[in-house]
């Protein structure tokens, strides 16, 4: 029995309930700044799937770790001011113990595991090394993870290409590949745009389109941004511009994407502090 730290209610974790406790920790790990209270839940909530034997979910619930702490570090890094370093490094030394037990957990038991949850591990491997600066590694997990998913028909299992695909462009960018990399994000901003799997996810799962695109968006202007390239200051204003305009849900409300827009404002004030 494991006692839910976000509703203050104990709750017994089953094979019929995982998937419900499963869907709840994807929706507070998006909140800010409840990464501390969270970590603990999912580490508690892992070990009771683990009991049931049920390999997938605690693939699933490692990958989670690792996203509530990638949010500590993302949410340090876009503070103008007043930024904890301390829980900064927290949160990085989280994601390197989550993604090396995931690794390591799906080596093990990679017959019993759901093919697609498996293929995501080289998501999270991918951005531990973009953390580290070793964006060679990363563009290698990338394109293993791309390997699943652009064979994969199932539109929403497909869906997971327009994230590896935009984090593969990051990779070459940062590697120097600039117009190889620049050229596969707009490709991939097209497709978010224009292919069955992208048009299938706008319509599905807003929320993930919108995050998935403005990321991609973000990081490749402020690459930009950050390395003065003149050639390519336009396309950066028209990233943000289209950042802007997409994070807010279909009825206006943009309370669910403060993550991301606290990281719009850090590159809108690069662009503004910019003399391209």
């Amino acid at each position: 029995m494991e006692k839910d730290s976000q509703i203050g209610r104990e709750i017994f974790v089953t094979k019929d309930n995982l998937p419900s406790i499963l869907s709840d920790i994807a929706i507070q790990r998006e909140m800010k700044g409840t990464s501390e209270m969270l970590i603990p839940h999912i580490q508690t909530v892992l070990l009771e799937a683990d009991k049931l034997g049920e390999k997938s979910a605690v693939l699933q619930l490692y990958q989670e770790e690792f996203l509530s702490a990638q949010h500590m570090v993302m949410e340090e890094r876009s503070k103008r001011f007043r930024i904890n370093p301390i829980r900064a490094a927290e949160g990085f030394l989280f994601m390197e113990i989550s993604s090396q037990a995931m690794e390591s957990y799906a080596e093990a038991n990679s017959e019993d595991l759901d093919p697609a949850v498996k293929a995501r591990v080289f998501r999270f491997l991918g951005r531990y090394m973009d953390y580290k600066g070793y964006f060679k590694k990363s563009e290698k997990y990338y394109r293993k993870g791309l390997e699943y998913f652009d064979r994969s028909e199932n539109p929403e299992e497909k869906t997971n290409r327009l994230e590896f695909s935009g984090l593969l462009s990051y990779s070459l960018i940062k590697q120097g590949r600039i117009d190889k990399g620049i050229g596969l994000a707009e490709q991939t901003l097209r497709d978010f745009d224009e292919s069955e799997e992208g048009l299938w996810l706008k319509d599905n799962n807003y929320y993930t389109w919108a995050v998935w695109k403005s990321g991609i968006e973000m990081r490749t202007a402020e690459n930009i941004l950050r390395k003065k390239d003149a050639q390519h200051i336009g396309l950066a204003k028209v990233f943000l511009a289209d950042s802007e305009n997409i994070l807010k849900m279909p009825d206006g409300s943009t309370e669910n994407f403060r993550l991301r827009l606290d990281e719009l404002d850090v590159v809108k004030y690069l662009m503004e502090k910019s003399k391209l």
